[in-house]
């Protein structure tokens, strides 16, 4: 693919700081869409809650939209800015004639209960249906501290560490390969369906943890998973801080039943790497 003009908005944040890396990496010119500069890329000023300027998008191929407020968590608050925001910029996208790849999560499936995946699959619908693509990411994993896996590390850390369930899986993937299948998506037509982006095989939990782990592996205690959501939910709505999300939770025992046209990737170059594994040199 030759050089192009490449969108990230959300540039500062974990994945969308990965993409970032990736497509400069490959030779592209990266634009940081943004409340703040994310050093070393040309910044452009953005925002969920506030309206795009077109104008901002004319010189810019694809826009990998990356940025979502996790702050936020009463659902009328997450449509308005988090949907209603993606709505925003597909519209203004459109008009510069630049194409959007929305970065998705594994957490919107048919069926889902968590606001995040429903917000998320809202988003997809919107994007497809302008002419995007749409790509469902699972647990990042291999590049630090930060996102869902820093979480899980720190847990991991614990000497006694909850189990929620039985049979709790998460379909990983690692770092490098997100970054490289974002790159190749935007070289090719479009796709116009959801990409799971996830190595096919769910990983149990136990074993996440454990690899996690960098002192004595924890102890695991069964704990019903229902009176600690209803408690973190509660306390979200009274705006006190929490160390985990409601939603993380739910994620975590109301896992995706699959990797959604898993077989897309290998297809196209991109081997996906086992969790644990080395990825493989590109």
């Amino acid at each position: 693919m030759s050089a192009r003009t490449i969108g990230v908005t959300g540039a500062t944040g974990f994945v969308g700081g990965v993409v970032a890396e990736a497509f400069a990496a490959a030779g592209h010119r990266v634009v940081a869409f943004g409340r703040r500069p994310a050093p070393p890329y040309e910044h452009r000023a953005y925002s969920l809650a506030t309206p795009v300027d077109e104008r901002a998008l004319a010189d810019v191929d694809a826009v990998v939209h990356c940025a979502y407020d996790l702050t936020l968590t009463d659902p009328r608050a997450i449509e308005r800015v988090n949907v209603g925001g993606t709505d925003a910029l597909v519209r203004a996208a459109q008009r510069a004639q630049t194409r959007v790849v929305l970065v998705s999560s594994m957490s919107a499936y048919p069926g889902t209960t968590q606001i995040y995946g429903q917000a998320k699959l809202r988003s997809e619908r919107i994007v497809l249906g302008a002419g995007g693509e749409a790509v469902r990411l699972g647990l990042v994993w291999g590049a630090g501290e930060a996102g869902m896996i820093g979480t899980l590390r720190r847990l991991a850390r614990l000497p006694v560490v909850p189990m929620f369930g039985r049979d709790l899986h998460q379909f990983t993937v690692h770092a490098a390969d997100v970054g490289a299948a974002f790159v190749e998506l935007a070289g090719l037509e479009r796709v116009g369906e959801p990409l799971g982006l996830a190595h096919p095989e769910p990983v149990p939990f136990e074993q996440i943890v454990r690899h996690l782990s960098d002192r004595r592996p924890p102890a695991f205690v069964r704990v019903p998973w229902r009176p600690v959501y209803a408690t973190l939910r509660a306390a979200e709505l009274l705006r006190l801080p929490m160390p985990v999300r409601a939603d993380s939770l739910l994620g975590l025992v109301r896992a995706a039943p699959r990797v959604e046209n898993a077989g897309f990737w290998p297809a196209h170059g991109v081997e996906l790497t086992p969790f644990g594994a080395a990825p493989a040199p590109r």
